[in-house]
């Protein structure tokens, strides 16, 4: 119901890619990223989105993407296909009609269900196929979620405009970044309110949410550079290396140095 490949290559700093299968499909830059190029979604050009470790695309079941991309010449990704049926007895074809293809986009619930069956393939057992085929259902869910899809609009939370702009603040300053009031003051409205509405869009307090995305842009750094911890301690705004790595084992159950030396056996 849910096959899984890590593709390598070495060598190579142009590809051409063209997807268009009966599955669904999902594909994750595990390390290295595509710099430039052109993306075409059923024969019709939608540009080009950079895609850096972490970045995904999600083509449904029956639908094309193709296109060519220049970037770093190593480089490793994650596809994962999932049968139609499988997913439709789980959640019903009337949700799933209205997925799209998304080239290039970050979603850290999404990415952290990608990675989760990358460590299954690396370290299987008899249950790894369960395991892949429940990160399946919640990468749809997830998706559904992201678009709307037969859910009912969450009321009371951030405008879209507003959560991007918030995300955009987040993501522009990895080693300083903003303070709840700052976050705040760039809405324009209470603390309170603020506090309230970004938990019910995001499912996550603004502090647990500025964590997420700091461990989320260490793990990214670990993966496709050789700084030090020191170093992606003080990029991702960490007080200090010490700081880093407790709050990396924490949510990795190992630390920085032994995280990057698995990923790389």
């Amino acid at each position: 119901m849910v096959r899984a490949h890590i593709v390598k290559r070495t060598g190579l700093a142009r590809q051409e890619t063209r997807i268009a299968r009966a599955q669904h499909s999902f594909l994750i830059n595990l390390k290295g990223g595509a710099r430039c190029g052109e993306d075409f979604v059923e024969g019709r050009s939608v540009g080009f989105t950079p895609r850096r470790p972490g970045s995904v695309v999600f083509v449904p079941a029956h639908r094309e993407w193709s296109g060519w991309d220049e970037g770093d010449a190593i480089g490793s990704y994650l596809f994962v296909s999932v049968n139609p049926t499988f997913i439709e007895q789980s959640l019903g074809s009337w949700h799933l009609a209205g997925l799209k293809p998304a080239i290039g986009f970050r979603d850290n619930i999404i990415e952290d269900s990608l990675q989760r069956i990358a460590t299954e393939l690396n370290n299987p057992d008899p249950i790894s196929a369960a395991m892949a085929e429940s990160q399946a259902v919640q990468l749809f869910v997830q998706l559904l979620r992201l678009n709307g899809v037969g859910l009912e609009p969450a009321k009371g939370g951030l405008s879209p405009l507003n959560l991007k702009r918030i995300n955009a603040i987040i993501e522009s300053r990895p080693a300083n970044p903003p303070s709840l009031e700052e976050l705040v003051r760039e809405i324009g409205v209470s603390r309170r309110h603020f506090f309230r509405a970004f938990k019910q869009s995001t499912g996550k307090t603004p502090h647990s949410y500025v964590a997420e995305h700091r461990l989320k842009r260490a793990v990214d750094l670990l993966r496709a550079t050789d700084l030090s911890a020191t170093d992606i301690a003080l990029e991702c705004g960490f007080s200090s290396s010490s700081h880093f790595t407790v709050a990396f084992k924490q949510a990795f159950r190992t630390g920085p140095s032994e995280f990057r030396r698995r990923w790389r056996s």
